[in-house]
């Protein structure tokens, strides 16, 4: 062989050799590639993969919150029927309120007026009452002026107890019993034939001594507390018995 065909010999080879090692490197790409390729799909499987597990579990978790919306829903929509309940009875409670205010009101009125014609009534009561209190005594002062004219122009048997015309000073009771008989309108002893020991007992400063001590008095002059006589001006006079003797003791 000569020289050229030994060049191309080792050219061929050389090239032959190349190709190999680019055939060989590009296998060792092409599997790095599709190992890589592989790595990469599998690590993209196990990310979708927990995407599509996570995925799930919202979904579940939507579901059950939807759940719950539904329910709260629901119970928020109840709430809201009862506040509007609860605003229309506040309402028909201010609209009673207001009625009855007005009622209040009125009862308020018819009671201020009720009161006043109860005054009125009470005052016309009391003024009738004395009316009547002042005819009685008008006409038992008029009787009393019958009998004693009667008495005076003889008409009537009739005898003075002097005695019942001295003043109360002559009872022998004390100052202090006096004063206070005195502001009682009590000066004469036969005014207080009229009244009764209960009377007497309800007057400060007349107490069951001064009362013993009047009784005995009148007792020693033969007159009593409830006598039946007649007053004449400052004079006092007792009606004699049928038997026309003068009638001293009690009845």
């Amino acid at each position: 062989m000569n020289d050229n065909s030994i060049f191309y010999f080792y050219l061929v080879v050389m090239i032959l050799g190349i190709v190999l090692i680019i055939k060989g490197l590009r296998n060792q790409y092409v599997e790095n590639k599709k190992k890589a390729a592989a790595d990469a799909a599998e690590s993209d499987k196990q990310r979708i993969d927990n995407l599509v597990s996570a995925f799930g579990s919202l979904l579940e978790k939507i579901s059950a919150d939807n759940e719950k919306y539904t329910a709260l829903s629901y119970q928020v929509s109840r709430l809201r029927n009862f506040v509007n309940e609860l605003e229309n009875r506040q309402k028909e409670l201010e609209d009673s309120n207001c009625v009855l205010s007005d009622i209040n009101t009125e009862l308020k009125r018819s009671n201020t007026t009720l009161i006043n014609k109860a005054k009125e009534l009470r005052e016309d009561i009391r003024q009738r009452e004395d009316t009547i209190r002042d005819m009685a005594n008008y006409v038992d002062s008029i009787k009393s002026i019958k009998t004693g004219l009667e008495i005076a122009v003889n008409n009537i048997d009739a005898e003075e107890i002097p005695f019942l015309s001295r003043a109360i000073t002559d009872l022998g009771i004390t100052p202090s019993a006096r004063e206070r008989l005195a502001k009682e309108g009590i000066l004469y002893v036969g005014e207080l034939i009229h009244l009764n020991e209960d009377y007497l007992m309800e007057i400060w400063g007349v107490g069951p001594v001064t009362i013993d001590r009047i009784k005995n008095k009148l007792n020693e002059n033969s007159v009593w507390f409830g006598m039946d006589v007649i007053r004449i001006n400052d004079r006092w006079y007792r009606r004699k018995s049928t038997n026309n003797g003068l009638n001293y003791g009690r009845e």
